[in-house]
């Protein structure tokens, strides 16, 4: 089994060392998996892919907001979260923190995964290692 909190630690390190601060759900599936992404500027890209596979319970924005630490939900949150799910949430939860604002986003997924790439909105001629066009652009 993979370490949730270890991925999480990876990831909120590597973003550190980035000015990625902006994230958004940018698919959601019935498999169920929800990819989350992450850019500076979304109007030209996203740096940062998130993938939770499993999900079974999900409180964020259906927009654009602001993360800056990755997390497992405390014993605290997840009581307030049992009850707000009427006890149907059993999975691992993130949570997806601004710690600037004091708010935060929830998602219980049983496996995170990340990749860091460019994923151009635009056709862009020649790509680079870990470059590529977003699959809508045509």
């Amino acid at each position: 089994m993979i370490d949730l909190s270890e991925t999480l630690k990876k990831l909120n390190n590597e973003l550190s060392r980035t000015n990625i601060g902006d994230f958004c759900i940018y698919h959601y599936s019935s498999r169920p998996s929800l990819l989350l992404v992450g850019s500076f500027d979304f109007s030209y890209y996203h740096n940062v892919e998130i993938a939770f596979n499993e999900v079974s319970f999900v409180i964020c924005p259906g927009g654009i907001f602001t993360v800056d630490h990755f997390r497992l939900a405390t014993k605290d949150e997840l009581q307030r979260l049992y009850e707000v799910s009427y006890g149907y949430n059993d999975t691992p939860t993130i949570c997806l923190e601004d710690t600037t604002f004091n708010t935060k986003f929830f998602i219980a997924a049983s496996e995170v995964n990340y990749s860091f790439q460019n994923v151009y909105y635009y056709k862009k001629e020649s790509l680079a290692e870990n470059e590529r066009i977003a699959d809508w652009v045509t």
